[in-house]
């Protein structure tokens, strides 16, 4: 669901989306960074914070930022989403032509915002930013290359291409994204179906100031398999392959079990016959309802249209003030 003010002809230049989850004691310093890094760049811009349901005071601190400056828009989700979905709802409700979108951690530095502006040129619809040096603990850049090789396996895309979660991406390329509905949605995916006019740059990458990262053996083998299953035919080409193993099998079988009848060694009425029935159905059912399966759950994902998040509360200073909580700036004589 979307609740962007656009009743407003001012429409910014930039907008800057941020899923939040378990940073209350990074937010201040991240909002004060991002702000110096946009106004230096002289145009409109909105900052879109995504509140995911996280343990700590994360919401009370984006509604105190919200009701203090204008370019900042709060929304608190009404149940952890993950950061896929999360994002998406910030892009949802984002109105820039030009949408940027970075982690809450200050991994992604603010001040290489402009180097993702100075790479767009005319022919690339998206920037990913690739760190130069990955701050991340050896397991988990050893689990994002792997993911990183498996999808571009997946998709068909060359392997020096690099997604990441510090991207910029032209309003095109957003509306795009808020076609696509998916229960698992994995943006690098989702956006190389959009477009392939994909360029990476090289930036900075800092330590994670606070926490750990939530990116577990388990998580990643999930984020994995969602791909797999998601947004590739891998599977049912599998399956097929299987199937049509199975069927040769089945045949050197039924040759094998004929010339053994012929010659005498079967002296079981039928049982040849019911060997290679059991054989030749064992090969076709299992591959056969597990593709139907797989297609069933698709069909019925696009027929439902399950929403990828909830929002419980919207604020921007606007609505606050337009509520009167609080008061518009006097008018002068």
């Amino acid at each position: 669901m979307q609740y962007s003010d656009k009743s407003s002809n001012k429409v910014p230049s930039y907008s800057v989306v941020i899923p939040v989850y378990g940073s209350a004691g990074i937010l201040p310093e991240l909002y004060r960074r991002i702000t110096a890094v946009m106004k230096s760049l002289g145009k409109d811009y909105e900052i879109i914070f995504v509140e995911d349901c996280g343990l700590d005071n994360a919401w009370q601190v984006l509604q105190k930022l919200a009701a203090s400056d204008e370019s900042v828009i709060a929304v608190q989700l009404m149940r952890n989403s993950g950061q896929s979905s999360a994002t998406l709802c910030g892009l949802a409700n984002s109105c820039g032509e030009l949408v940027f979108t970075m982690d809450d951690d200050l991994q992604h530095p603010p001040e290489e915002i402009p180097k993702l502006l100075q790479t767009l040129n005319d022919d690339a619809d998206v920037v990913m930013g690739v760190p130069v040096d990955k701050k991340h603990h050896w397991f988990r850049r050893f689990g994002s290359t792997l993911l990183q090789d498996i999808n571009s396996y997946l998709v068909g895309n060359d392997r020096n291409l690099r997604f990441s979660s510090f991207r910029l991406m032209r309003r095109s390329v957003v509306n795009g994204l808020l076609e696509l509905r998916t229960i698992s949605p994995a943006l690098g995916l989702m956006i190389n179906s959009i477009t392939h006019r994909i360029i990476n740059v090289d930036v900075q990458h800092a330590p994670r100031n606070q926490g750990h990262s939530s990116y577990t053996l388990h998580r990643l083998v999930s984020l994995t398999m969602n791909n797999i299953i998601g947004y590739s035919m891998l599977p049912l080409r599998v399956l097929a392959i299987l199937g049509v193993m199975g069927v040769i099998l089945c045949v050197i079988f039924s040759a094998v079990l004929l010339v053994r009848y012929l010659m005498g060694g079967i002296s079981v009425p039928g049982w040849t016959t019911i060997v290679l029935l059991q054989v030749l159905f064992s090969s076709f059912s299992f591959f056969a309802f597990a593709i139907l399966g797989e297609y069933l759950l698709r069909i019925l994902q696009r027929v439902n249209a399950t929403p990828q998040y909830f929002i419980r509360s919207h604020i921007s200073r606007k609505q606050l003030r337009d509520s009167h909580l609080i008061s518009k700036p006097e008018k002068d004589s």
